[in-house]
Order: structure tokens, then sequence, then C-alpha cells
């Protein structure tokens, strides 16, 4: 609650999470990567290039996502010929999922589209104001990291 019609830092960083949230320019890609992915399926394809493997539990954690939404965004995937399903070679009980080549270059593709759009972004940035955002997203994501679930 602002004190005396002066709004906190609280209220200004909540502010612009929001703002941020709601443009959802930092994470879509652009048109240019023309892959037709949703943000959910982009998010996804990062997850499985940066830690090929996981099962579908352990997606929906990092994401963050129910199992219901986890288990229609993979059969989106798999629909799209962007990842497959295997059996786990040590433990039977287990599915992995994979990129597949079609997978790998479509995440390429939205990789590459993010990167130019943050580089876009932050060119028009001060390196006054680059070197704060920095050390306060810096800060957050520690945060978020040691905060309970």
């Amino acid at each position: 609650m602002p004190r005396d019609g002066v709004p906190s830092a609280v209220d200004l960083v909540g502010d612009l999470l929001r703002r941020l949230g709601r443009s959802g320019g930092l994470l879509r890609p652009h048109d240019e990567a023309a892959t037709g992915a949703t943000l959910s399926q982009a998010l996804a394809l990062d997850e499985l290039a940066g830690l090929p493997g996981l099962t579908q539990a352990q997606l929906g954690e990092r994401l963050a996502l129910e199992k219901s939404t986890v288990s229609r965004l993979v059969a989106g995937l798999e629909r799209r010929g962007w990842i497959v399903r295997e059996r786990d070679e040590d433990n039977r009980r287990f599915v992995r999922l994979r990129l597949t080549p079609e997978g790998r270059t479509v995440t390429t593709r939205i990789s590459a589209s993010v990167r130019d759009r943050h580089r876009e972004l932050l060119q028009q940035l001060t390196d006054v104001e680059l070197d704060a955002l920095t050390i306060g997203l810096g800060g957050l994501a520690r945060a978020l990291d040691q905060a309970p679930p």
C-alpha cells in the first residue's frame, strides 16, 4: 500500500512485472520465426533442447504446469513432429521426451528470433540501465530460486 500516495518499490516492481507479462513481447518470437508455435510450445521445446530426455512430469515441473496441461502440450508437439516419446532403456516405466530433427530446427529458429527481439529491446537501454537490469533480474531470479513452492 502506498504511503502518502507514493508507491513503494514493491508496488512499482509488481506493476512493471504485470506490464511485462501482459505485453508478452520478451518471450514471444517474432513472426520471422514463422513456426506457428505457441509460447507454451516454445518454452517446452527450449527445455527439451537444454535437457534432452526429460519425462513428461519433469517437463511439467520445469514449466510449472498441471499434469493435464502438459499432456495436451506434449501431444501437440508430437503431432507437429517436433518431439518423440521414447521408452527409457534402463527403466521401461519411464518415457523420455526428445526433439526430432525438425524440432531442433524449429527450436533454433525460435531461439534466434527471441534473441534478436531481446537485442532489439536491450539496445534501447543505456549502459547504466542495462547494468541495473542485469543486477536486479539476477537478484529476482535468486529470490525465486530460494522461494518455497
